[in-house]
């Protein structure tokens, strides 16, 4: 919707003066034309309703007729609708007929030039779109073969490739295979293979695990000989063994630690259980010592082997 004053200037800048015959056609111009559109010719003229004005635009044919009572009549005719345009002129007015469709216009006026102006123009536009939807069809027509060109090459593409893995199963197919006997033999000497390995690992971890647990026992002796003490106890052991009893067991204390550890379970078997203390080497010797006061005898260690 524009003002009045701009419709003002409009018909101005085209010559066209209004009256009082279309002055209600051109204030209710101010309430129809949108903004920025560009009036370019009008003409007074008759219809079939009546007095009327016919207006063209750079958009649309508009024919105004208001009448008082509140009366009024506004076509709207676009130029894309406008099939076609029948114009007539004789000596006292001109005459055109314009077809949109099922809808029919027909227009008189006696004003040839302003008619035939307004006719030229709307023929112009006409062309115009006309021209336009040719070159927009033209530039869909090259888009689409272009798209039906970049389809053809993916599918293309995409039936090499498929020819392609076809290819390689077939040669996958000509691969020489064994024997069913030979398969068989060999499926059999892989799970040798495999059993062996697993056997294989079992006995070194087997291996491994009583290394481990020698060299355990091992250091614990080699702790137990070290220990001074522990040697000690066990010479004096073995003195009162000898002092008591005359004769000592078949180890050497002047054995090393390495010959020690070979007769490591019998010479535990031999101490296992043996607590000697002072009172029980007194008590051993005590026959001894009573015989030998009554009979006068020196003391001698061979009594006990007699």
């Amino acid at each position: 919707m524009v003002d009045l004053k701009y419709v003002e200037n409009q018909l101005k800048n085209i010559k066209f003066g209004s009256g009082r015959v279309n002055r209600a056609e051109v204030k209710e111009l101010q309430h129809i034309l949108l903004e920025d559109e560009i009036i370019y010719e009008c003409v007074n003229g008759f219809y079939e309703g009546g007095v009327a004005l016919l207006v063209a635009t750079d958009i649309r044919v508009l024919l105004i007729d208001k009448k008082p009572m509140g009366f009024l009549n506004v076509d709207d005719l676009r130029f894309d609708n406008i099939s076609d345009i029948d114009y007539s002129h004789r000596a006292f007015g001109a005459k055109i007929n314009v077809n949109c469709g099922m809808k029919s216009l027909q227009f008189k006026s006696y004003n040839q030039q302003r008619l035939r102006k307004l006719i030229g123009h709307v023929q112009h536009r006409m062309s115009e779109i006309k021209r336009d939807e040719s070159k927009h069809a033209t530039l869909q027509k090259q888009h689409l073969e272009d798209i039906n060109k970049q389809l053809q090459m993916y599918l293309m593409a995409q039936h090499q490739q498929l020819q392609r893995q076809l290819d390689d199963t077939e040669k996958q197919k000509n691969i020489l295979k064994p024997d069913p006997q030979l398969a068989d033999y060999l499926f059999a000497q892989r799970l040798m293979d495999e059993f062996y390995n697993k056997t294989h690992q079992v006995e070194a971890s087997n291996k491994l695990s009583n290394t481990a647990v020698i060299k355990k026992v091992d250091h614990e002796a080699e702790i137990r000989y070290e220990d001074p003490n522990q040697k000690l106890m066990e010479e004096m052991a073995e003195a009162g063994r000898m002092e008591v009893f005359g004769v000592g067991d078949n180890i050497s204390h002047n054995e090393s630690i390495e010959d020690k550890k070979e007769n490591k379970a019998d010479f535990a078997a031999g101490y296992q259980g043996v607590e000697v203390t002072p009172f029980k080497i007194a008590y051993a010797k005590l026959p001894y010592l009573l015989n030998s006061r009554r009979f006068n005898k020196p003391f001698s260690s061979n009594y006990y082997q007699r």
